[in-house]
């Protein structure tokens, strides 16, 4: 089965594990969580969006809500719209970096904030049976056309993101939208910082250009693009616009670990704050926080659990290794067009090549895998820890295990039915090494 009910959503094949029962089940337990009031919704482009939408727009207005439809949306640009709005909560329409035939509901509460796991673990509880209104008291539908304009207003003011550095630095940007949501609100900011744009992936259709995931191995277009052109630097969003990637202006893909360590570097240049990030993030977050005199504190996996660690710290710079930049000065989700803007302002405040700043950060290399899983993922756990020598150990998401130089992770995921192991060093072959051993491990159990 390839449902997944986690912090991230209800994610599944349309018509094979994500059905209308299942979509009813997770409405009628949302229903009974939130307070009743008005509902956002928003969607990605995928084939299946309008369906669901429609689907989920009905249920909850029988159920009592408002619904607002913002249409065609990023999700931290409807994220910005419930935090700064007086909705008791709203709903992304997306899987994300899933191919097309998933879809998912991304369910935030009044704050913008993903529901906790405790709402997912609980779903039937929370669930077994919803009011339905009476035929005077069924919810009105409306429809939001200005969301993305909100979500580009916040950006630009932000103190640490320098418009008048950026516009006169005249850049020429490189953009692959991949057939997603987030072109139209990506290259209005790009157009508000004056920038020359060349673009790929743009029609918003669904149609994704190429695994939609914002990975380097995934952004071959895009370098070309970049080289062909001359382009300053390279921008690549996934399908619901919440991560980023880049590529440099040679037309080298870089990691996305790096992005949050740019946008961070950036951000604490104009104002100190302590960093959360998640357990598989890149140890370059800790080089720049030892740079700046601030901590990184860790949290598992999921935008949720360091959200959810930035507020109880009070820290407002933070996310996670995979392209996600979140700012709580601009709502508590990860936000490519944050990501954007902050880069940009560490470029036009530098007055540096993108490969220049690179090549100043420490050498580390980072090495991914996965692996199909459905055996005892605790057996895995032991034996991972049994398996290699180390110096710290966390087992918040799976099991972390901390090294002279370096770092592995082991954990399942919260959007497929893997194992995902990470490792980094300062040595390629060492983090090959680590992981090849690890994978080893969790394929024996697997089969078990």
């Amino acid at each position: 089965m390839t449902l997944k009910l986690s912090i991230s959503g209800a994610r599944g094949i349309v018509g094979e594990s994500l059905t209308p029962d299942v979509l009813e089940s997770v409405l009628r337990a949302y229903a009974n969580f939130v307070s009743k009031g008005k509902i956002l919704l928003g969607r990605d482009t995928r084939p299946s969006g309008e369906a669901i939408k429609n689907f989920v727009a009905g249920y909850l207005m029988l159920t009592g809500f408002d619904v607002v439809d913002c249409g065609l949306l990023p999700t931290p640009t409807l994220a910005l719209c419930v935090k700064h709005s007086e909705a008791c909560g709203g709903i992304a329409i997306t899987a994300s970096h899933n191919p097309p035939e998933w879809n998912a509901l991304k369910l935030f509460d009044s704050n913008g904030l993903y529901l906790p796991m405790e709402f997912w673990s609980g779903i039937s509880e929370h669930g077994d049976k919803v009011e339905f209104a009476d035929y005077e008291h069924v919810g009105k539908l409306s429809r939001c056309e200005d969301c993305v304009e909100k979500h580009i207003e916040k950006v630009l003011g932000l103190p640490y993101v320098d418009v008048d550095a950026i516009r006169a630095r005249e850049f020429f940007v490189a953009y692959d939208g991949v057939g997603g949501v987030a072109p139209k609100a990506v290259l209005e900011l790009l157009s508000k910082f004056g920038a020359k744009v060349v673009a790929v992936g743009t029609a918003m259709d669904g149609v994704f250009l190429h695994d939609p995931e914002p990975k380097p191995e995934n952004l071959s277009q895009l370098s070309e693009l970049v080289r062909t052109v001359d382009a300053d630097i390279g921008f690549a969003t996934d399908p619901d616009g919440d991560r980023l990637t880049l590529v440099d202006e040679k037309g080298v893909p870089l990691s996305e670990e790096l992005t949050l360590v740019l946008a961070a570097w950036q951000f604490l240049e104009n104002e100190r704050s302590d960093i959360v990030v998640n357990l598989s993030t890149s140890t370059l977050i800790d080089w720049l926080s030892g740079k700046f005199g601030v901590r990184v504190h860790r949290a598992p996996v999921g935008e949720f659990w360091v959200s959810k660690k930035m507020l109880e710290l009070g820290a407002k710079i933070g996310g996670e290794g995979n392209g996600g930049v979140i700012v709580l000065d601009v709502h508590p989700v990860r936000d490519s067009l944050t990501a954007v803007a902050l880069i940009l302002s560490l470029l036009a405040r530098t007055g540096k090549r993108l490969s220049e700043i690179v090549l100043s950060l420490p050498r580390m290399f980072m090495v991914k895998s996965k692996v199909t899983f459905s055996g005892d993922f605790k057996k895995v756990c032991n034996e991972i820890v049994k398996r290699f020598p180390h110096k710290t150990e966390n087992f918040d998401d799976g099991v972390w295990l901390g090294f002279e130089n370096g770092f592995l992770h082991v954990r399942q995921s919260n959007t497929e039915p893997v194992v995902r192991i990470i490792a980094e060093s300062t040595e390629e072959s060492e983090a090959e090494r680590i992981v090849f051993e690890a994978k080893k491990i969790v394929e024996k159990h697997s089969r078990s």
